[in-house]
């Protein structure tokens, strides 16, 4: 562990004891520490936008901007009590609770958006999962509480949708310290604040005195608990690295399938088992929680068929292409070629030239330098003939160091296209520091308008025209010029 994360730790701890310590002297303590509590991080996230350590500074103004109307609303509490011996109770309390609630949300989404944007299946299913959590939870242990306690509808409304909101922010949560594993301290705390707000909330709900509206001691003593969380959360080193973890990859299966199906049928399910006990169902967790699962749901389903098309269509680009240098593979040169050789042979081509190149002293610059070396002058290599020719001509990777390029043309027109090749790829190749060959032999084969033949004959011809073009260079008494190192560096050049 890192010093500055044990004195986070050391920092937590610290703070939280004597703020819960004050929280049983009475209420006017109580809301005191609270507000002190809601101090840190407002502190917190004015440091780190003061010394523009915070990567996402729109959402880190937000969550400052929304701690502050915390702040606010405690300071109405405390103003309240000295002055009425109770808490505020007006709309306009109640009205900055909730903008501070929402501009923290905000503010955290803002934050995270590029988390979310390369996790966005893995945030919708914690999300999901949150929301199945929040419904079993609201309908066995809090809804039936409400009904015994003769709570007003809006009360029940409000602690409802404080429940599904949090419990499926707590699922998003966890799903980033499951992903994001360098921040995981971070999400911890963020946990231990989502736990403590909503137990907070419960509390001052089922203990608050209708008369002084006044709650247990321990209520307040988790607001601190979660504020100074909060807090701890947002100094630790690793804070600012929430917002560039790597994606993790969901793949399309059965199992998750059935899991969105089942999750899409839990509030189906919960109002058939309320039934089954002789209950009304709770329509309104029915109707809310239907109206905001069945579109993650559908979100997230089809999320999942885009990755599945998309890994589709990346193994048929693979299926027909070279995976090391782009270029068409020799599946695609030999279809591409019969088509052309059939136009050839009807006469609606004027011909086709193939010409096959071999680079001459590919094997020497992977057994001096490595294969590493060696690919990259092979990308280097077809980076040059990319594009060779006009639309419609194909060039293509057979294998190893062996390339063939497929014109439609005049006969007469390959010993110029040879030479147009052997040009482009005369200029050696400059790789760090190493200068290499990118010579080739090039043979060539051509067909002219009216004649039939197969493209594997065509490229058997072309092969042997390389082949022979290749004999000729080669220097019985001299070996083939070695790749050589150069001072400076730089980097890979076509």
């Amino acid at each position: 562990m890192h010093g500055r994360g044990r004195r986070v730790h050391a920092g937590f701890v610290l703070l939280c004891g004597p703020l819960i310590a004050a929280c049983t002297l009475g209420a006017t303590w109580r809301y005191a520490a609270v507000t002190a509590a809601n101090l840190v991080p407002v502190v917190v996230l004015a440091a780190q936008l003061w010394r523009r350590a915070c990567p996402s500074r729109a959402g880190w103004v937000l969550m400052l901007t929304g701690t502050g109307v915390l702040a606010v609303h405690n300071v109405q509490n405390q103003l309240a009590l000295v002055g009425t011996g109770r808490p505020a109770t007006t709309q306009a309390a109640a009205a900055t609770l909730a903008l501070g609630y929402a501009l923290l949300l905000g503010g955290g989404a803002v934050a995270t958006a590029a988390f979310a944007g390369r996790d966005r299946g893995g945030l919708l299913d914690a999300a999901v999962i949150g929301l199945a959590v929040a419904s079993l939870v609201w309908a066995f242990v809090l809804q039936p509480a409400h009904l015994r306690r003769g709570s007003s509808p809006a009360t029940v409304a409000y602690e409802m949708s404080l429940v599904l909101l949090v419990t499926a922010l707590a699922g998003v949560t966890v799903r980033l310290a499951i992903v994001a594993r360098e921040v995981r301290t971070v999400t911890l705390y963020l946990l231990l604040a989502i736990a403590a707000a909503t137990l907070a909330d419960v509390a001052f709900t089922f203990t608050e005195d209708p008369a002084t509206h006044l709650a247990t001691w321990w209520a307040s003593a988790l607001c601190v608990v979660a504020l100074v969380a909060f807090g701890a959360a947002l100094v630790l080193p690793s804070a600012t690295a929430v917002a560039f973890p790597e994606r993790s990859p969901v793949r399309l299966t059965r199992w998750r399938l059935a899991f969105l199906g089942g999750a899409l049928a839990a509030n189906p399910v919960l109002a058939v088992v309320a039934r089954v006990l002789g209950r009304a169902p709770d329509l309104a967790l029915f109707s809310t929680g239907t109206l905001v699962m069945v579109p993650l749901v559908v979100l997230r389903i089809e999320l999942l068929a885009r990755r599945n098309a998309e890994a589709e269509q990346r193994l048929r680009h693979l299926a027909a292409h070279d995976e090391l240098t782009g270029l068409a593979n020799r599946r695609s040169i030999v279809e591409h070629l019969d088509g052309l050789l059939a136009r050839v042979a009807d006469g609606t081509s004027p011909g086709a030239v193939v010409l096959y190149l071999d680079l001459d002293d590919f094997k020497l610059v992977n057994d001096t330098h490595g294969h590493s070396v060696g690919d990259r002058l092979l990308r280097v290599v077809a980076a040059r003939l990319h594009g060779f020719g006009q639309a419609g001509d194909l060039v293509a990777r057979l294998g190893g160091d062996e390339f063939v390029v497929v014109l439609e043309g005049e006969p007469g027109t390959g010993v110029a296209a040879a030479a147009a090749v052997e040009g482009t790829l005369d200029v050696p190749v400059t790789i760090g520091t190493i200068v290499a060959s990118s010579r080739a032999s090039v043979g060539v084969a051509t067909v002219g308008q009216g004649i039939r033949v197969a493209s594997e004959a065509l490229l058997a011809q072309a092969d042997a025209s390389m082949y022979r073009v290749k004999r000729s260079r080669v220097r019985p008494a001299d070996a083939p010029p070695a790749p050589r190192r150069v001072t400076a560096t730089a980097s890979a050049s076509s």
